[in-house]
């Protein structure tokens, strides 16, 4: 082989390993592991990174042949490390890592140290041995490169295959269309803020006593019980009914609890419109012709943001400890921002779900407005307390200041006494290191309502054992609906009431598969005792799994 043409394959060769494994491999398995979070497809951005990284292929190979020997060689021993730590870093030394919602997480000093040393260690290791051993290393550099790419390239084949990835569609996105729009006639507005428990509005109220007082009319159910333990699938419970069992892949449950649920459906036939500003893959498809912000369009993807984000993803996954949380990202935000602008100029645009402040933003720039439709039914998912795992608390508080923002308004177009309005969560704290046996971690959501027809009273408490199975029957009555097959409303349960309440509660990393059991519980009494649950023998393999952690 001629001298310029080893130059060119020796630096061909280190950089098809960078651009595989950071560029094309990072991003797409990330991806494929998580595809319902993302509003786009692997046909729609794949292409695009595919392009990039042959771009950054061909001019980084050229460029490195033709430096000088010394600092080629030196160049090409770098590449190879770095992109060897990024390889083993995802391979052996991250652990148990999740699509991110955008917390930042704090990493012990225990996982930052021995992680950094590793990475000094191949380093070290590959120049000694450059110094020692000369054109053997580089020979084996050449070898490990072209192996470590076939490796990666059989496993990218096998994800491509075994999921169904190349067969999505996603030709719709849930948009902004009416998200401040009321009736003057009659609405049910719910806020579910994400991860917001009773712990962590106790700890509000102890520095603040009169947090709440903006509340009037509401009922505070301090005792409350959830159902699931996780956003996935608990929004789609709320909306549904239906519990899900982990039986089934997360869109098929979520489309036949749809389905098999009469409560969407009662609200439209009886003329309420319905806005559901939440994750798309919450909605089922029975549904998406039923809501009035539900776009049917493909979204077109920006070529530069697409490489941005898949480059952040790729980063915080092939990172150290010590520089991930300079990488760290939020789907939805990706979600958002890989979009044209352009293309939605005669469209509603996308709601942005887990953006609490471009929700804010929008509700002080636009108001509420009064439309003369016979009803509204309004359902906004903010990200709340879920924003920061690590320091919840500012986070909740700013929600409740965008919640009262909005009450406000209502007030002023005289529809607050008229209307009703629930604000809960989805779940409780959940920020991982639960074992199946403590369900009393995530039992208990914030609850309250507001029946129309209330105002003007200070803000009640009460004890009575309520639960989100309440949740449909009292919305379906603040319409004067008939809701006596789907149980009692909330204000129908009585305090010191002996109600058997029942708990659907899974760990995540409770061991090496992650999330792996859902367990059913039984509550009796007051749920933040964690006394009273109790375990009843039901339980169930988690065989699909919304979180990367449990699958296999």
């Amino acid at each position: 082989m001629g001298t310029f043409k080893k130059k060119l394959f020796d630096t061909f060769c280190v950089n098809l390993f960078l651009a595989f494994t950071i560029l094309v491999f990072g991003p797409m398995e990330i991806f494929i592991s998580n595809s319902m979070d993302f509003q786009f497809t692997l046909a729609d951005f794949g292409w695009m990174i595919c392009v990039f990284a042959l771009g950054y292929l061909a001019v980084s190979t050229f460029v490195a042949a033709l430096l000088p020997d010394k600092l080629r060689e030196a160049a090409v021993l770098i590449i190879f490390a770095f992109t060897l730590c990024c390889y083993v870093q995802t391979m052996f030394l991250n652990g148990k890592m999740q699509v991110l919602v955008g917390q930042e997480i704090a990493w012990g000093k225990r996982t930052i140290l021995p992680n950094l040393l590793v990475w000094i260690a191949v380093f070290a290791l590959v120049f000694l041995a450059k110094h020692y051993l000369k054109e053997k290393v580089t020979k084996a550099v050449r070898f490990l490169s072209l192996a470590l790419v076939a490796v990666q390239l059989v496993a990218l084949v096998s994800l491509l295959f075994t999921t169904d990835v190349l067969t999505e569609e996603k030709n719709s996105y849930v948009s902004n269309e009416n998200m401040l729009t009321l009736s003057q006639e009659k609405n049910v507005v719910v806020f579910i803020l994400d991860f917001f428990d009773g712990r962590t509005m106790d700890s509000i109220l102890a520095e603040d006593e009169n947090f709440l007082s903006p509340l009037d009319g509401f009922t505070y159910y301090p005792n409350a019980t959830g159902v699931h333990s996780r956003t996935y699938p608990s929004i789609a419970y709320l909306l549904t009914g239906e519990v899900c069992h982990f039986d089934k892949k997360p869109q098929d449950y979520v489309n036949e609890a749809y389905e098999g649920s009469g409560f969407i459906p009662a609200l439209c036939d009886n003329g309420i419109e319905v806005g559901l500003y939440t994750f798309p893959t919450y909605i089922g498809d029975s549904a998406k012709t039923k809501i009035c912000n539900y776009v049917f369009k493909k979204l077109k993807l920006d070529f530069g943001q697409v490489i941005s984000a898949c480059g952040k993803m790729a980063l915080y996954r092939d990172m150290p400890y010590l520089l991930k949380n300079y990488f760290e990202y939020d789907v939805s935000d990706i979600n958002n921002k890989v979009v044209k602008d352009s293309d939605l100029e005669d469209e509603a645009a996308i709601y942005q779900n887990f953006n609490d402040e471009w929700f804010a933003g929008m509700l002080t720039d636009n108001g509420i407005e009064i439309s003369e439709q016979e009803g509204c039914f309004r359902f906004y998912h903010l990200a709340s307390a879920h924003a920061n795992l690590s320091n919840p608390y500012p986070y909740a508080v700013r929600s409740f200041e965008i919640v009262y923002e909005y009450l406000d308004m209502m007030r002023e177009k005289g529809v607050y006494e008229d209307s009703m309005v629930i604000i809960t969560t989805d779940h409780g704290s959940s920020g991982g290191g639960e074992t199946l046996d403590m369900p009393h971690k995530t039992a208990v959501p914030i609850f309250f309502v507001k029946p129309a027809g209330a105002s003007g009273a200070d803000m009640q408490i009460s004890e009575a054992p309520v639960s989100q199975t309440d949740f449909i029957p009292t919305i379906l009555d603040g319409f004067s609906l008939d809701y006596t097959g789907y149980g009692r409303t909330a204000y129908e349960i009585q305090e010191g009431e002996d109600r058997e309440r029942f708990y659907y509660y899974t760990a995540l990393y409770t061991d090496e598969e992650g999330e792996v059991e859902l367990r059913e519980y039984q509550i009796k009494g007051d749920a933040r005792k964690e006394e009273n649950y109790q375990f009843t023998g039901n339980k169930w393999d988690v065989l699909y799994s919304f979180n990367i952690v449990a699958r296999k």
